[in-house]
């Protein structure tokens, strides 16, 4: 790697990562929906809006999949595979470690901004992992993981979700959130 790296605040000279960096934020935010989708399901209840708004003041994604985990360790069940359910969570649990690293990170890139890395400076300053390479292909990698994860999700739930989609409250929900295009 060549020394010294800078700290940046855009990604313009890298499109495919900062690209791969969208699709992630994107598959995020489509991850914490099925996790408020699972809640909804495990509460047996189709008020996602007020699912929504518990769920949003849980302050941390770690504490969010705890809760929702150990809310299931009640939860009485024949429809859904709680076990299966439960260790996706887990699994997105352990996937949002390194989406925080690049989160949280500082990204920088050497002069020629040929080379892009993110220094976490919560790790140990002699550690290999305080400074990291990050490529597009890495960030995709663990995109189409979260996504497959999701999907996963959204398939054990399917029976809940077909339910919440016929209900009244999601038919209300819907024309509370349409455009007035959409409306017409």
């Amino acid at each position: 790697m060549d020394f010294p790296f800078y700290s940046t605040n855009n990604l313009d000279h890298d499109k495919p990562l900062a690209i791969a960096l969208g699709n992630m934020l994107v598959t995020w935010a489509r991850a914490e929906q099925a996790l408020v989708q699972t809640l909804a399901c495990v509460l047996n209840t189709d008020n996602i809006d007020m699912i929504q708004v518990g769920y949003y003041r849980i302050p941390t994604f770690e504490a969010r999949t705890k809760y929702i985990r150990t809310l299931m360790t009640e939860w009485e069940t024949t429809e859904f595979d709680k076990e299966a359910m439960a260790h996706i969570i887990s699994k997105l649990g352990k996937l949002s470690v390194t989406r925080n690293g690049w989160v949280h990170g500082d990204w920088a890139v050497n002069k020629k901004h040929d080379q892009t890395v993110i220094f976490d400076f919560r790790v140990s300053h002699d550690s290999p992992d305080r400074r990291r390479p990050v490529k597009a292909s890495d960030v995709m990698n663990h995109v189409n993981a979260v996504r497959n994860r999701t999907m996963e999700l959204d398939a054990l739930i399917g029976p809940w979700l077909d339910k919440y989609c016929a209900s009244e409250p999601h038919q209300q929900r819907r024309k509370r959130h349409q455009t007035p295009d959409e409306a017409s």
